[in-house]
């Protein structure tokens, strides 16, 4: 619960550092970029490139998916696609986020045995709306401008607004009926809600874009690297860990400083160049847009678990 849940906090840090101490958003964005968010990339490798059997069992998801993603950017850089590109990186990038909530919302409701057909759906939809509304309400309603976009959609306001609030009104009937019939309270997914849903509503009402990354993705970034060094120590530092993952994952799995070193060095050696060169060049832009969209694709394959045997014994879900 502190780092799944509690890392919300770092969030709304985030958000009262820049709007009410006005904390540069530059400054914050370095220390997030480097230090959370470039190390959980590295939390990616750490189960995929950098773990021998992984590179041998899965070496076409893995270099494949490598080679086209690096290859993308610049390619889409040449064709004058420069901008799709950037959108393409920011939405995939914010669904990525919303997809990890909803992960870890699915592995509560498996700890917590609240798997009903119709509460499945209702905590789906649920979450689905409350996370996607707010950046589309203010990028693609009220600022488009703050994107670079030359148009958007007003008209959908109302519907918008009738939609968000049917949506809370079944759900907390449901609430209401789940209650009243004794069921039990599924607490950690009702605290990773209260968590995260606020948190996305203030930050899109007072932050643009620039400042709502950082924000948003740390919580996300946090809950990453609880997530990796739990699985990381239980499959490579276990007893029965023979060698065969190879040196970096057995040598980050056992110490937490090592992962945090190691992960930072990964970081800086990727960030700080990539944002140089990205400002110089374009096709650099691109190729280092590799990093983002390799992981989203790669972590949307490596946490199976309904069909991983051995994520599901490394994460204690057996």
């Amino acid at each position: 619960m502190a780092f799944l849940i509690g890392s919300s906090l770092a969030g709304y840090a985030y958000l009262a550092a820049n709007v009410a101490l006005h904390v540069p958003i530059s400054l914050l964005w370095w220390f997030w970029s480097v230090g959370f968010d470039g190390t959980h990339i590295f939390g990616t490798a750490s189960r995929t490139f950098f773990d021998r059997e992984a590179r041998h069992s899965h070496r076409a998801l893995l270099f494949g998916s490598a080679a086209f993603f690096f290859a993308l950017g610049p390619v889409m850089v040449l064709l004058g696609g420069k901008a799709v590109l950037a959108m393409i990186v920011a939405v995939w990038a914010y669904y990525h986020v919303v997809r990890q909530h909803y992960g870890f919302m699915v592995l509560y409701k498996v700890k917590n045995r609240d798997l009903a057909k119709l509460d499945n759906s209702l905590d789906r939809w649920f979450l689905g709306v409350m996370l996607v509304f707010p950046p589309f309400h203010r990028f693609f309603i009220h600022h488009p401008e703050e994107l670079g976009l030359h148009f958007s959609f007003p008209r959908l306001e109302p519907f918008l607004w009738l939609l968000v609030a049917a949506t809370a009104l079944v759900y907390a009937g449901r609430q209401w009926v789940r209650i009243r019939r004794g069921d039990p309270v599924n607490v950690p997914k009702f605290l990773l809600f209260a968590g995260v849903i606020p948190l996305h509503w203030l930050t899109f009402a007072y932050m643009s874009w620039m400042g709502a990354v950082p924000t948003v993705t740390i919580v996300h970034n946090l809950q990453y690297h609880a997530l990796i060094w739990f699985h990381n120590r239980n499959r490579y530092g276990a007893a029965s860990a023979d060698g065969s993952h190879g040196r970096i994952p057995q040598a980050v799995s056992r110490s937490l400083l090592n992962y945090v070193l190691v992960a930072l060095v990964f970081s800086a050696l990727y960030r700080v160049p990539g944002f140089q060169l990205g400002r110089a060049s374009d096709l650099a832009f691109g190729f280092f847009c590799g990093f983002g969209l390799t992981h989203y694709y790669l972590d949307s394959r490596i946490w199976r678990v309904r069909s991983d045997p051995a994520l599901r014994q490394a994460l204690q879900l057996t």
